[in-house]
Formats: C-alpha cells, sequence, structure tokens
C-alpha cells in the first residue's frame, strides 16, 4: 500500500495514477464508487481531460474489484462521450441500473456562431492555388521533385501540399520560399509580392469582420478569474457584415448544455440474492428514505437552480413550475457551482468541480453509513468532502499535485451543516 498523501477523519488520499494505485487496494474493500472521471472532451484545453481513461476496462475492472458484492458505482459523463464510459464499464463486469441526469439552468452556449465564423473567415484558396500552381511549373523546369524538396527542408509531404491544387494547398512561409528560390533557382519578381501578401495575412480574419456593427460589448472580469466557459468574444455583440453571414445569423453548431448524465452501475452479487448480498455484505440498496425529494421518493432527475440564499426569483424555473417540481430533488446553487467551492490554492483552480450538496446526495444514497467510498478522480476533493461531511470513510486519488493541494485544502474546513439544508 502507498503511503497516503493525506490522512485524517477517514479520508484518505493518493497522489499518483489510479491505474498505478487501485491494484494495490484489497479486494471488496469499499462500499460504493462515486467519481467524476474525466469526460474526455478536452474541458479549457487540458490535457488531462482527453486521456482516454474514462474508457479504459482495465481500470473499471480494478473499480468492479474493489467494490464488494453488490455495491453501487456513480459516474459522472458528458453527453457527448457518456456512452463510451458506459460501454466500458459494462464491459468490466457491471451492471448498468440506471442513468441520472442532473440538470441545470445556467451551462454556456460553446458551440460556434455561424454567421460570426462566416464574417471572420479569410478565404484565400484562390490565390493560394495560383502560387501553388506557379511552383508546381517552377519545380518541372528546374528538374525537381517533391521528394526532393522534403529531402531539402527534413521533413515528408510539404513539397506536395506546397506544388498540389488538391484541398491541402498551403503556401510556404517567408522564410521557406526564400530557401526554395535560392536552391531551386527560379526567379520569382512576378509572384513574390503575392506569396508575401498571403503569408502577412495568415491567420488573420476576413474583411468582414471589421465592417461588422458592436451593439453591446461586456466586461470580461469571467476571463481574467480563469473561469471555463469564459472567451472574449462571447461578451462582445455585432450584426453580421456580409450576405452570407446575414442568411446564417441565428444558426449556431451546438445547444446550450443543460445536464450531465450520471452512470448508476451494480456489481453482481455473486450468487447471493440481491437480499442475500445486503445481508452478506451491507450493501446493494439505494438510500430512498434518506435522499428524498420534497418529502417524496427520489428520482433519477436532479435540478439545479440559480435562486439567491433569500429566495426564488420571478422567472425562476422552481418558483414558476410550482408544485410539480417538488417530484425532483432540487440543489440550490449560486452558479453551477457556488463561488465559494472553487476554491483556488497556489494560483490553481479546478476547471470543474461538481456542488458539494449534489455530491452528498450521492453519497448519501448508494454508501451506508459509516461505509467507504471510493473516488479514483479526485479533483478538486469534494466527493471526499461530501462522504467525510455524511459520517463515512473515503479513499481518493489524484495525479495531478496541484489538484492534491487543493483537495488537501479543502479537507481542512469544518464539516458542513447537514444536507437538507443545502437543498431547496
Amino acid at each position: 500500500m502507498p503511503t497516503p498523501y493525506y490522512e485524517a477523519d477517514g479520508v484518505i488520499l493518493h497522489l499518483g495514477d489510479s491505474l498505478t494505485v487501485l491494484p494495490t487496494l484489497g479486494e471488496a474493500s469499499v462500499d460504493a464508487i462515486v467519481v467524476d472521471p474525466p469526460y474526455e472532451i478536452g474541458i479549457a484545453g487540458r490535457d488531462w481531460d482527453r486521456t482516454g481513461i474514462a474508457y479504459n476496462v482495465a481500470l473499471w475492472a480494478e473499480c468492479l474489484r474493489v467494490l464488494k458484492p453488490g455495491g453501487h458505482l456513480v459516474s459522472f459523463g458528458a453527453p457527448r462521450t457518456y456512452h463510451r464510459m458506459a460501454c466500458a464499464v459494462e464491459d468490466a463486469g457491471f451492471r448498468v441500473i440506471d442513468q441520472l441526469d442532473w440538470i441545470y439552468t445556467h451551462g454556456k452556449p460553446k458551440g460556434t456562431d455561424l454567421a460570426r465564423a462566416i464574417d471572420r473567415r479569410r478565404d484565400d484558396r484562390e490565390q493560394v492555388l495560383q502560387v501553388t500552381s506557379w511552383l508546381a511549373a517552377a519545380r518541372d523546369t528546374a528538374g525537381w521533385t517533391n521528394k526532393r524538396i522534403d529531402a531539402l527542408f527534413g521533413f515528408s509531404g510539404m513539397g506536395g501540399l506546397w506544388t498540389t491544387q488538391g484541398k491541402a494547398a498551403i503556401v510556404p512561409t517567408d522564410q521557406q520560399w526564400a530557401r526554395l528560390r535560392e536552391e531551386i533557382g527560379f526567379d520569382d519578381t512576378e509572384i513574390l509580392p503575392l506569396v508575401t501578401e498571403l503569408n502577412a495575412r495568415k491567420h488573420t480574419v476576413g474583411e468582414a469582420w471589421e465592417k461588422r456593427e458592436i451593439v453591446s460589448r461586456k466586461a470580461g472580469r469571467a476571463r481574467a478569474a480563469g473561469l471555463y466557459g469564459a472567451f472574449s468574444e462571447d461578451r462582445i455583440e455585432s450584426l453580421p457584415a456580409s450576405d452570407e453571414a446575414r442568411r446564417w445569423a441565428g444558426w449556431n453548431t451546438t445547444l446550450k448544455p443543460a445536464h450531465d448524465p450520471i452512470l448508476l452501475a451494480r456489481k453482481s452479487t455473486g450468487y447471493d440474492s440481491l437480499v442475500g448480498g445486503l445481508l452478506r455484505h451491507g450493501v446493494g440498496g439505494l438510500n430512498v428514505a434518506g435522499c428524498p425529494a420534497g418529502g417524496g421518493y427520489p428520482t433519477n432527475i436532479l435540478l439545479g437552480h440559480d435562486c439567491p440564499p433569500g429566495g426564488c426569483l420571478p422567472g425562476c424555473p422552481v418558483r414558476e413550475v410550482g408544485d410539480s417540481v417538488r417530484s425532483f430533488p432540487v440543489f440550490r446553487l449560486e452558479s453551477k457551482t457556488p463561488a465559494s467551492e472553487r476554491v483556488e490554492v497556489d494560483g490553481v483552480r479546478h476547471d470543474t468541480p461538481k456542488p458539494l450538496a449534489l455530491m452528498r446526495w450521492l453519497v448519501r444514497l448508494v454508501c451506508p453509513p459509516g461505509g467507504t467510498v471510493l473516488d479514483w478522480a479526485a479533483g478538486s476533493g469534494t466527493t471526499l468532502l461530501a462522504a467525510r461531511d455524511e459520517g463515512m470513510n473515503a479513499i481518493g486519488i489524484e495525479m495531478d499535485q496541484a489538484h492534491a493541494r487543493i483537495c488537501e485544502h479543502r479537507l481542512a474546513e469544518p464539516y458542513s451543516e447537514t444536507l437538507f439544508s443545502d437543498t431547496a
């Protein structure tokens, strides 16, 4: 067993790769697994969110091994990649029981405004093909080949891109062009101004972009704070300038996100019935009485909303829907995750923490009192904090030391009040 990075109040945190640490845990040693793994979509450009670990059958097989017979797995996912995670979990031997959905009203659209993209687009293809056609002719006149051009620069395939009339055609940089002129010996007096102009325009926006009429600007405090999903352009509203952009005004590439799917799976009880396994191992059931929804039976829909601590405002979905919404567990949030829970340590902030109230509800649902919860992707430590505050033990694994420091900092916080003071 590796030496824990942190250990106190029934919580153990290991710093390391989960594929390395999980095999050191005892077989059938945890009562439940509650995890928010990488969504594998490159959130905020982070490398840790595109490793493929959430699709790794061997990892989920280790989770199955350390879980008690009949124990439950709860795992978050992204709508567009959830299915791959669920298949890996099932291939590892788990039985998929349900899909819960955490539904919220405050997701930020992350697609592409097509009218904006059209006005930003610079279409230099005709001029690019003019250059590549000229260079191909100069190559042939000098008796060179693309292979020889590749050898000159030490990389394969570039000669073809510089001389093709196909979709992949590109113009050499000014420095590359100068070397081609020197080695091949062509006279580029006629074509050089176009090469220079095209290189100067690389990575610039189209002329229509500068002609757009700006109708509003919003401050960029969110971007300055490093919050996920905040981009400067999203805070500038402008009108389409070109005819094509006006034609596609109001069109986008995605919908506004409003839910995260949550996988609920169970380990087989082996030869025992579910009741027999429950009596033998102490796991296998869901704590529906301990996780009510407005006093009723909990559902697989979990609602998050933005009402301030003082109460709901006009237009709030909880207030407007009325009694029917009380059929669902509702978690009051200041934002997708409250600002108070977006802890920063040594200048590092985790991009995707989940609300503590939500995680407390989930660990209470699947782990018996005094049991042990495993989170192999601890992140900012919310699941560990939730288990501790619910009177459970917890084992966490986190491979990023900066994130492990955030976990350690948060676990030093005092115990929270009971769960239902945090719910609507």
